[in-house]
């Protein structure tokens, strides 16, 4: 069994996208779920994307499918297709679709 990512203060707030200090007060708040090493903050990279799916509105949930192992991705305001092409999304695709995204950083491109 692989040990589960933990990640930083930065690092969590690089993967949600947020500021440190917003997370920071987050965790305090018991909004998102971290804990205090020493005087570290750390989170569990697994706890926090069940958190960020806790957020999704219900009808765009993921629910596992009757054999438990195909997850499928229902949602009331996607239009049904027409011909039944689209394959349903697993769990696996959809972590790499909320996975962060790597690669250089754009740079600033205003001129003065």
């Amino acid at each position: 069994m692989a040990e589960p990512a933990l990640l930083s203060l930065i690092e969590a707030a690089d993967f949600l996208g947020l500021h440190p200090n917003t997370v920071r007060r987050y965790v305090r708040q018991a909004v998102i779920p971290g804990g205090k090493i020493g005087r570290d903050w750390r989170f569990v990279e697994a706890d926090l994307v069940a958190w960020l799916r806790g957020r999704y509105p219900d009808d765009a949930r993921m629910h596992l499918g009757a054999d438990d192992k195909e997850a499928l991705w229902h949602s009331g305001n996607v239009q049904i297709p027409i011909m039944l092409t689209s394959q349903p999304r697993t769990e696996a695709e959809l972590n790499i679709l909320l996975a962060q995204p790597t690669g250089k950083k754009r740079r600033n491109t205003t001129t003065s």
